[in-house]
């Protein structure tokens, strides 16, 4: 029986590459496999078809943009023609005899008529050859950053990521080159809007696969690091140790190979953002879109987010306890702050991201990470405390509600300074001083997302200060004692202040500096309206009280009601000059124009101010009309007898009632300048010598009475008498007497001065004798009512 004949070897073609050998392999591993033959042929040849199908495409956009060129070359080639055969009809016309002198004669004529649409002719070839050449160069440039992307998506699905890093920097590359060209094309021919938005388009598509898969392996890099480290701390947490643990810094402990690859990565992710930042710059350049937020650091985000995550997992233990949770997320801030500057900065800075700093962007991270979770948990909690305890009768739990409200506030701001002394510890300042930046470095952000948040939060601060004030504004010893060395307006005078004001000026500094680190302007200005300027308002009505319950007593007539009510407006007088001087710094100031501040306009204290100036005004008012009554019904008799004023008499006497009301007048403004501050003293005493002058003017030339040379002597000694009155505080007091100043010049004219009694009718005349307070028929019925002895 013969063997069985061996089978023969199968020699491999040549045409085997050795891509295919793999592939086989990996397909037949064995004979049982070639029963599944018939799937891999349906498999390759689906493969094939889309390949045919791909190369068919390329074709026929590559058919397209041939034609387009040609016809773009045709167009131009005919244009050329055109102008060849206008010059060669131009040569030819100057060649023939006969018209050489008719050429010259119209030369310069054609030369306006026909070159004008050469020149556009001209112009419109070489516009089209530019937009030719471009948009061939741009489809060229989009190709290859296709194909780079869709490589890199192949390898990452047959994962091998190796030279993922490599490829993502050259599709980078390559749109970089297309966002030159492009910025070059906005620049030059605005007008080729269709190319620029083809491109965009295409660009977008490609740049969302690329930036996913950028941060994808930047991730995977980051976990194979080590990142996000054990927030336990690993180096010296040793039990005997004294010293804290410190967290272990994956960064700091890079090496090799590690090193370079996070490099890439870095870099990779910081050129996508630069070029995302040209690109929006580009595309918003002309319209105007107000402030655009600042986009946050893509690599510091990565550090940051799952950091965070793994912090929350400790956060949730101490919801009761929120300083365990700011005093984690500063050890965090701290224990990695230092690697942002020393490693990451200069790879920042390698890429050309300007106006970034790796240290601010890891607090800012951290610090909008806190404020996340303490607006989503902490507070939360904060206000079912504080619902609780106004529903229930027990004033304990409000008070516990309250606290724990003002101490979470005291958490945030302590924690705000500390995290901003990391910034300017260094030395440096933050790159833009203004509400957004500051915003991103402060937890107090919380506040600028929720304002009703921060109602709540001033109308606890508003009571807090007034159940303190209350006390002492009811305490009477209070409003007796003064402050020692209070000036008014940065002067030298005292301000006779009681201590009350004081106390106001501490409560309401409290709440400013309780508003200073808020960060917004707007919101610090709400704030101060909603807590601070009630306070004012409250100290102002107590104010009032005080001065109606000193008038409904005595109706000011007695030293005691004086005195309160001089209390009351040098208390007024200081509250508004500490406001206005507080408006003068710059913190007030940004505050104006706000919508916030009212109508009115001015600092956000301006109603309150003209408030206080109302209530000086009023009492001030209303003390001398008391002072002018009481002089009327002392001087009344005076005023009514008329004959006195025809007496005739050497030595004239001085009126008995004019010495009591005058001593009556010195005795009120005496006590009032022991008891009322200097400036509001000042508009006391003249609106009592404006408010005199004008009722003996009356009273006295009232029924037009006959004037003697005794009857004017009389009169000028106890004008005499009224003026020394005021001349402890002035040194020309018949200068705030100008009526009676004045008729006592009109009586004492010698009789030979008045030639013409329309001479006192005439203005200039007037002037000349010093009248310049009475009208010319005033002037002229006291002359005429005056009689001259013989």
């Amino acid at each position: 029986m013969e063997a069985a004949a061996p089978s023969p070897l199968l020699h491999s073609p040549p045409h085997i590459t050795p891509e295919l050998r793999r592939f086989l392999d990996v397909r037949f591993r064995s004979p049982a496999d070639l029963a599944a033959a018939a799937d891999v042929e349906a498999e390759i040849r689906g493969r094939c078809a889309e390949l045919e199908s791909s190369v068919a495409e390329l074709s026929a956009r590559l058919a397209d943009v041939a034609a387009a060129y040609s016809s773009s070359l045709g167009a131009a080639g005919s244009a050329l023609c055109a102008v060849r055969g206008g010059l060669a009809a131009l040569k030819a016309s100057t060649d023939k005899t006969g018209v050489r002198e008719d050429v010259e004669a119209g030369s310069e004529k054609m030369l306006f008529e026909q070159l004008p649409p050469l020149a556009t002719d001209v112009a419109r070839v070489d516009m089209v050859r530019d937009y030719a050449e471009t948009a061939l160069k741009l489809d060229g440039l989009i190709g290859d950053v296709e194909d780079a992307v869709s490589s890199s998506v192949t390898a990452k699905l047959k994962s091998r990521g190796e030279n993922s890093e490599k490829t993502h920097h050259v599709a980078i590359g390559y749109l970089k080159k297309i966002e030159d060209l492009l910025a070059s094309v906005t620049r030059t021919r605005p007008q080729w809007t269709r190319l620029i938005s083809a491109v965009d388009h295409r660009v977008d598509r490609s740049l969302a696969l690329l930036r996913p898969q950028a941060i994808v392996d930047h991730r995977a890099l980051l976990s194979s690091l080590g990142w996000p480290p054990s927030l336990a701390g690993t180096k010296n947490s040793d039990s005997n140790s004294e010293k804290p643990a410190e967290t272990v810094n994956p960064l700091f402990s890079m090496k090799g190979d590690l090193t370079r690859k996070y490099s890439e990565s870095f870099l990779s992710l910081c050129n996508l953002q630069e070029l995302q930042k040209r690109r929006k710059a580009r595309q918003l350049h002309g319209h105007d879109v107000g402030n655009q937020p600042r986009q946050p650091l893509w690599v510091i985000e990565e550090l940051v987010n799952p950091l965070s995550a793994a912090a929350q997992h400790h956060f949730s233990k101490w919801v009761e306890n929120p300083e365990f949770v700011f005093a984690l997320a500063y050890k965090i801030t701290r224990d990695f702050v230092d690697s942002m500057d020393e490693i990451l900065q200069p790879l920042v800075d390698k890429a050309n991201l300007v106006g970034y700093s790796c240290r601010e962007e890891w607090i800012s991270g951290i610090v909008i990470a806190l404020s996340t979770y303490l607006a989503k948990e902490i507070f939360p909690k904060q206000i079912e405390l504080l619902q609780e305890s106004s529903s229930s009768d027990a004033s304990s739990t409000a008070v516990q509600a309250r606290v724990s409200w003002l101490n979470l506030v005291d958490l945030m701001i302590s924690f705000d300074k500390r995290t901003q002394d990391l910034i300017s510890g260094t030395g440096l300042l933050l790159s833009v001083k203004d509400d957004e930046n500051w915003q991103r470095i402060s937890v107090l952000s919380v506040f600028c997302d929720r304002p009703d948040w921060l109602e709540i939060w001033a109308e606890i601060e508003r009571r807090e200060v007034f159940a303190s004030l209350k006390s002492a504004m009811e305490n009477e010893n209070n409003w007796s004692k003064r402050i020692e060395g209070a000036m008014l307006e940065y002067g030298s005078d005292d301000c006779k202040s009681p201590a009350i004001t004081g106390a106001v000026k501490h409560g309401l500094s409290l709440i400013i500096d309780r508003a200073r680190p808020i960060p917004s302007i707007a919101l610090r200005a709400e704030f101060i309206r909603i807590s601070a300027s009630p306070i004012i308002s409250e100290f102002l009505g107590c104010m009032f009280r005080r001065c109606q319950e000193a008038e409904g007593l005595t109706a000011l007539a007695d030293d005691n009601a004086l005195i309160k009510v001089s209390q009351s407006i040098n208390a007024a007088r200081y509250v508004e000059s500490t406001l206005a001087q507080w408006c003068e710094d710059v913190f007030f100031l940004e505050m104006e124009n706000l919508p916030v501040v009212g109508e009115e306009g001015g600092s956000v204290f301006q109603q309150e101010i003209n408030q206080l100036k109302e209530f000086r005004s009023e009492w001030v008012d209303k003390i001398s009309t008391v002072i002018l009554r009481a002089f009327d019904a002392r001087s009344r008799d005076y005023l009514k007898n008329k004959r006195q004023w025809q007496e005739h008499s050497e030595e004239p006497a001085i009126s008995r009632a004019i010495i009591e009301s005058s001593g009556y007048i010195q005795g009120r403004l005496s006590k009032l300048e022991d008891g009322l501050n200097v400036l509001d003293f000042v508009t006391v005493w003249r609106a009592v010598a404006t408010g005199v002058d004008q009722l003996l003017f009356t009273g006295i030339f009232a029924g037009s009475p006959k004037f003697s040379n005794g009857g004017v002597e009389r009169l000028h000694a106890d004008l005499s008498v009224l003026f020394a009155v005021f001349q402890a505080w002035c040194l020309r007091p018949e200068g705030f007497f100008p009526r009676l100043s004045e008729i006592l010049k009109l009586l004492k004219i010698d009789e030979r001065q008045l030639r013409d009694s329309r001479m006192v009718t005439d203005k200039n005349w007037l002037r000349e004798h010093g009248v310049r307070h009475l009208t010319a028929g005033e002037a002229e019925k006291i002359i005429k009512n005056r009689v001259y002895d013989a």
